[in-house]
Order: C-alpha cells, then sequence, then structure tokens
C-alpha cells in the first residue's frame, strides 16, 4: 500500500511538533510492515529530497512566505500526488492542509487526517487566516475516511461539532521518545552556550506569542533564581517581531539558542535544572513529553492539553500567571519531579502509537452513509 503524508514542513530533523511527529511515526510504520510505501512531501526551504530510513522524502517547492505556504504547498503536493506518486492514502496533517481534503477525494484519493492542534486560536493569524484554518478543520472532518486526533479534548469537541461523523474520530496521542535514545553525551554543546548542567531552565518550541515564552521571561527576571539561567531554544519561523521584542526585554541571564537537533535537545534536556512550558495553546505537547523521557523536573501551565497527560499538581502553575510563575520559579526543582514518568512513558509509546495509526490504514474502506429520510427513521 503506498501512503503520501501532506501538511509538514518536512523530515528528518525539521523544527515543528508535527514534523516530529511525522519522522517517529512513518519510520517506524516502515519498519513495521514491509509492505507500506511511504513518502513524505516536504517544503522546499525545509526538506531535501532523498530517503530516511525507509521512507522517501520528496522536496517540492513552496513560496517563501509563511502565509501563504500551506495555501500553495498543499494542493501542489496533492496534485504531485496524483500525477507522480500514485498513493493509496493521502495523509493530511493539520487543519490548514485539511482545507483541501475535498480536492483529495475528488482526485480519487482515499484520505485520512491528523487535527494537530485549533491553529486557529494562535494570536498572530488575522481574520483571513482564521476562517481558512477553522474552514480547513471542518473539511478535514467532514471528507476524511478517518480523523485521528492528538487529545481527547479535539476530539471530543469535533464529535460534538460534527455529531454524525463521531464514529469517524479517534484520539491517539503523540508519543515520548525511548528512553534509550537520550544520552548524556559531552559537555561541548554546554560549553558553547555558557551553561553548566543542572544550572539552567530549558523551554523549548517555537518563538511565537501563544508559546507563552514571555511569560517565562518575565517571571525569571523576577524571580532571579539563584545560579541559574534561563535557555530558550527554537527559532521564530513567522513570528519574527515577536522574537525580536522577546530577545530585547531578556537579561543577559536568558540565553537563545536558536533552533537545535533533536540530539542536541535530547542533551539539553536531560542536563536541564529544570524544564519550563508556559504555553497557552497546545495540542498534546511533544516537548512535554520529551522532557519526561529526559527526567527533568516539569512546571507547565495549566491548559487543558497538559492537563491531560496528568502530572502532579505541582507540575501545574495557573495559565498567563506571571506572578505565581515567578514563585515556582524560586522552589527547589526536585518539587517537580514527574512520580508517574514510568505510567506516562508506557501509556506513550511511540511504537504502540504506529500500530493503532497501522490498524486505520488497513482497515477496509468505509461505505457511505446514507441520510436519513425526512421526519427521521422510520419505524420497524
Amino acid at each position: 500500500m503506498k501512503i503520501c503524508a501532506i501538511g509538514l514542513r518536512g523530515i528528518p530533523d525539521v523544527m515543528g511538533g508535527i514534523e516530529t511527529h511525522c519522522e517517529n511515526l512513518y519510520t517506524r510504520l516502515a519498519k513495521l510492515d514491509d509492505k507500506l510505501d511511504i513518502t513524505v512531501i516536504g517544503r522546499s526551504g525545509y526538506a531535501q529530497s532523498g530517503t530516511h530510513g525507509k521512507v522517501r522524502v520528496v522536496s517540492l517547492w513552496a513560496p517563501k512566505r509563511k502565509a501563504l505556504e500551506t495555501l500553495i504547498h498543499t494542493p501542489l503536493a496533492i496534485l504531485y500526488a496524483r500525477l507522480f506518486l500514485h498513493p493509496d492514502v493521502i495523509h493530511l496533517h493539520a487543519i490548514g492542509p485539511g482545507f483541501f481534503a475535498p480536492f483529495a477525494r475528488l482526485l480519487g484519493f482515499r484520505v485520512i487526517g491528523t487535527h494537530h492542534a485549533t491553529d486557529y486560536d494562535r494570536p498572530k493569524w488575522g481574520r483571513f487566516g482564521k476562517w481558512f484554518l477553522k474552514t480547513g478543520e471542518g473539511m478535514m472532518a467532514r471528507f476524511s475516511e478517518e480523523m485521528i486526533c492528538v487529545s481527547h479534548i479535539i476530539e471530543n469537541r469535533m464529535a460534538s461539532e460534527h455529531p454524525e461523523r463521531r464514529d469517524r474520530f479517534v484520539t491517539i496521542h503523540n508519543g515520548a521518545p525511548p528512553q534509550n535514545a537520550i544520552t548524556e553525551g559531552d559537555s561541548e554543546l554546554l560549553d558553547a552556550l555558557g551553561v553548566m548542567s543542572q544550572s539552567y531552565i530549558l523551554c523549548v518550541g517555537r518563538l511565537d506569542p501563544s508559546k507563552g515564552f514571555h511569560d517565562l521571561v518575565a517571571a525569571f527576571d523576577r524571580a532571579r533564581p539563584a545560579g541559574m539561567k534561563l535557555l530558550v531554544v527554537g527559532g521564530s519561523l513567522g513570528s519574527d517581531e515577536y522574537a525580536a521584542d522577546l530577545k530585547r526585554n531578556a537579561s543577559q541571564d536568558v540565553i537563545f539558542a536558536g533552533m537545535r537537533t533533536a540530539s542536541e535537545c535530547a542533551l539539553l534536556y536531560r542536563h536541564a535544572g529544570l524544564f519550563v512550558h508556559p504555553s497557552y495553546l497546545e495540542g498534546f505537547p511533544l516537548v512535554l513529553l520529551e522532557a519526561v523521557a529526559a527526567d527533568a523536573p516539569i512546571l507547565v501551565s495549566d491548559i487543558p492539553a497538559h492537563l491531560e497527560l496528568g502530572l502532579d499538581p505541582a507540575n501545574y502553575y495557573p495559565k498567563g500567571d506571571v506572578t505565581a510563575l515567578a514563585a515556582k520559579l524560586m522552589a527547589d526543582a526536585d518539587t517537580y519531579r514527574c512520580t508517574r514518568r514510568a505510567y506516562i512513558l508506557e501509556e506513550n509509546d511511540w511504537d504502540a502509537i504506529a500500530r493503532r495509526h497501522h490498524d486505520i490504514i488497513m482497515r477496509p474502506v468505509r461505505a457511505p452513509r446514507r441520510p436519513l429520510p425526512a421526519g427521521g427513521p422510520r419505524p420497524s
């Protein structure tokens, strides 16, 4: 069976939650079933054509303007798949690309969608962007044969908005990296960044207002935890003005490390004195799972996606409350050790996640629904 993944920037080692999700998922699917022929269509500027393990990667042109990437690249990728790849299944990732689910169905593809987050809630989008993303969510819900949601919160909301499609929605969380993939490594990276093991607070993610890094920078400057620095890992990816303001307002004890590879991030998680994720909006946060796998002390905002992971109450603070976050930063970091780590890692295992995706991909095509007659179902 041929599968084509569309909607991500590319793999391997491309920054982003969807990209990390796809790299972990498709490499495992390819190992799980030799009969699967998997191609990821990435975007020029991020992906390079070639192979990653048993997964083929195609780099297809995309406009350099970030706001137009999804709008132009997605239909182009679907058309490319029809003309040159001839897959059985198109797997669309994120609700923006979901806008083009009807187009993929029109071209004869079986469509599976994955809903990663309610991106229209991000403050960076204007009226058209929010409309496009919200409409894309609806298109994905109605035209995907199966719709995978990365959290129960998303699934429950989609089921309430589209009750006639309820049986097509399923929750499959993101996964945590295997523990044996996280190694101590050496101190070269720490030395280059000017930090020592256990002497820094780490946050990882896109420099975007929805991630709440401005709250953490402000709280860190208030708390001034003794002997600690704040290490921010990630790039702006279109939020350049926000990133510039963040850097301008930060003290000299805040270090911006830019984008880093997965192996570099693994080392930074392992040596962090505390991991903080102050986000306002997530689907099901991969960076939090990576911190759990690395056994780092963890402090996160109390948004629904974080709460769904089921950390201890001490690991949460009220979203957007800089005063509460500052107070938490002054406490002993061991207070924030994850006591449910073993359970969380078992619950969110990538191999098990790949098997669940395999079951959905190999499921026989469902017959289209028959509309109910006027006046509702007839009595038997």
